[in-house]
């Protein structure tokens, strides 16, 4: 006898093929995840809860009592009593106590589900939003001290939404200030005496560029004039949401000039502070700079941070690829694990094998021991590859194993490891070009380059010296003991307009050179070899580089290497400059003094 299962059969399959994506999604998903009994016993939960609580694993939490993580056990109660009657509650904010006693502020999501024929169970979902309230603390202290500074001034302060309706304004002789949140300024004060108000306020937000004019209002038959600057609001993709203004009673401007100057720049360092704040919360605290072409990058860096998935980062010398790199694999689930880093470039060929995948004993001449690569030692963490576009042709397949099957051997050793790695690599070469000339392996090329990420080279983000500027300024007097507190006009703009081959590491040696010959408060000018209205005119830009490069070799006497060496002028390094030179057809002997060719054109 027989009997057809095969429905049975794949019935079981597609449960079993559920349950397992459903541990999946439980134990890798970033926020917390917890299923407790109603008494309040945990039965279980994911790595991430475990890790907002303070706990090294899940094992140290499973079996507690949920009172054990209420910093206030009187908040437990009305949530228990909310989820019998309604069955779920949604984005409640609630204090917890960590594993060391510490508090930590999580977004609570909470429902009761009641199997058939089993005791109720309460599933909960938490994401760490501590960082967040302390910002909002922050605001508010600042919105405080804000109103404390405006407090008997003559000055309003608003803002409105894309329909030009007040979301918020302050002005204490404002008697109708509250009145006004939600209508608009013709709703307020009539249709006809405030068109030049909301034309202003319209231009505004079409154009996205701030705007400032003498804004006339008539009131009680008599005009009310006002100075009124209007500055739009971004979202965080940089789209227009609505516009923030000031305005000021140009009757008693004199009188308060003083005090209106020091509001701005208050409001100015509050600002800073407050975008340094939200910087430092999106994992991106080191990397200077607010461009578009800048924000795009760290957007997709944030975008692919939280998964696996391989990274290749491209673009210039100097343009912060590694900065960018350390900043993903903080934000990643890897964040607490190693960052290992390795330069292709600068570690000799025949020991790049050894560096990367170890070796054993006895593996060649000089292993007198057992050696952990650099591979291992980023074992549940990120390798990063700088350069990774010198490895030799001989290495690659090695290096294409680790990202297929997730193995390796050491040198001179036959036992395969296995790792547990995310690989972020970086170059400045074209590596498609290498691919079509068989100097780098296709496959490999195609394993690499699953998420690439193209940095902007400083030419394309000039928006951003002045900032850079400053940031190296502050760096480098601090260091010296210097105080310098002024960077002239005419200095940030040729910095502005010099093409920057080496990009911003070329850009911080330079301050470097600047703070050095600094005597006073204002910044030294910049070397005579940045002045551009002495550069050659030239069709594209790999011709104002080669000429850069022979400027300097000109003036280095064709030494490459050393404190002095035309490398560390242009702010790359060795093995940089030896490729470039290559790409150029340069022979730096051909620019040392004594030769036929040094002083030509």
């Amino acid at each position: 006898m027989a009997h057809d299962v095969t429905e049975k059969r794949r019935a079981e399959l597609a449960l079993q093929s559920s349950e397992q994506r459903y541990r999946v999604l439980f134990e890798k998903n970033i926020a917390g995840v917890a299923i407790s009994s109603l008494e309040g016993k945990v039965l279980d939960c994911n790595e991430a809860w475990a890790r907002i609580l303070g706990y090294e694993s899940e094992a140290e939490v499973r079996g507690r009592q949920t009172s054990e993580f209420y910093f206030d056990l009187a908040d437990r109660q009305p949530l228990i009593e909310e989820l019998e009657s309604t069955g779920a509650f949604l984005s409640r904010e609630i204090r917890l106590r960590r594993k060391d006693g510490t508090a930590v502020w999580g977004l609570y999501n909470c429902a009761m589900r009641c199997p058939d024929g089993e005791a109720p169970l309460i599933q909960a979902t938490m994401i760490d939003i501590t960082e967040r309230k302390r910002a909002a603390e922050i605001l508010r202290q600042s919105e405080e001290r804000f109103r404390i500074a405006l407090n008997g001034s003559p000055i309003t302060v608003f803002s409105q939404d894309l329909d030009l309706r007040y979301t918020w304004i302050y002005n204490p002789q404002l008697y109708w200030q509250h009145d006004a949140i939600g209508k608009a300024d013709d709703e307020v004060m009539g249709p006809q005496k405030v068109e030049p108000l909301k034309e202003l306020a319209r231009r505004v937000l079409e154009t996205g560029i701030a705007a400032r004019e003498e804004i006339v209002i008539p009131h009680n038959s008599k005009n009310y004039s006002f100075d009124i600057t209007i500055e739009p609001l971004f979202d965080v993709d940089k789209k227009v949401i609505g516009i923030t203004a000031v305005a000021m009673d140009i009757a008693r401007l004199r009188e308060l000039a003083d005090r209106l100057q020091e509001t701005k720049e208050k409001l100015v360092r509050e600002k800073s502070y407050l975008e340094e704040e939200l910087q430092t919360e999106l994992g991106f605290e080191e990397i200077v700079g607010r461009s578009p072409a800048l924000l795009d990058v760290l957007t997709e860096a944030r975008i692919v941070a939280p998964t696996d998935s391989t990274i290749l980062l491209l673009g210039e010398t100097g343009t912060g690829k590694e900065m960018v790199a350390r900043a993903v694999h903080a934000l990643s689930s890897r964040g607490d694990r190693n960052f290992i880093k390795l330069n292709c470039a600068a570690v000799p060929t025949g020991l790049l094998e050894s560096e990367l995948f170890g070796h054993e004993k006895g593996a060649f001449t000089g292993a007198v021991s057992q050696k952990i690569g650099r591979l291992e030692l980023a074992d549940k963490g990120t390798l990063f590859l700088d350069e990774v576009g010198e490895l030799p042709l001989e290495l690659q397949p090695k290096l294409l194993r680790v990202l297929q099957d997730r193995e390796f051997e050491r040198l001179g050793g036959v036992r395969t490891l296995r790792v547990d790695v995310r690989v972020i690599s970086a170059t400045n070469r074209e590596l498609k070009k290498d691919v079509a000339e068989k100097r780098f392996r296709e496959d490999l090329f195609y394993r690499l380059n699953v998420f690439p990420i193209e940095l902007p080279p400083l030419r394309d983000r000039r928006s951003d010296i002045p900032i850079l500027v400053q940031h190296f300024v502050h760096k480098y007097s601090a260091r010296m003991g210097k105080h310098i507190e002024h960077v002239p006009e005419e200095t940030l703009s040729v910095l502005r307009k010099w093409s920057w081959p080496g990009n911003i590491r070329e850009l911080e040696n330079v301050i470097e050179r600047m703070v050095i010959l600094t005597k006073g408060s204002a910044l030294a000018p910049p070397p005579m070899d940045l002045d551009v209205t002495r550069e050659r005119q030239f069709d594209n830009l790999e011709g104002m580089e080669r000429d850069h490069i022979i400027r300097i070799l000109r003036e280095t006497n064709g030494v490459l290497s050393g404190p002095g060496g035309a490398a560390s002028r242009l702010g790359i390094k060795r093995t940089t400059l030896q490729s470039m030179l290559k790409r150029f057809n340069i022979e730096p002997q051909e620019y040392r003094r004594g030769t036929g060719t040094y002083g030509s054109e």
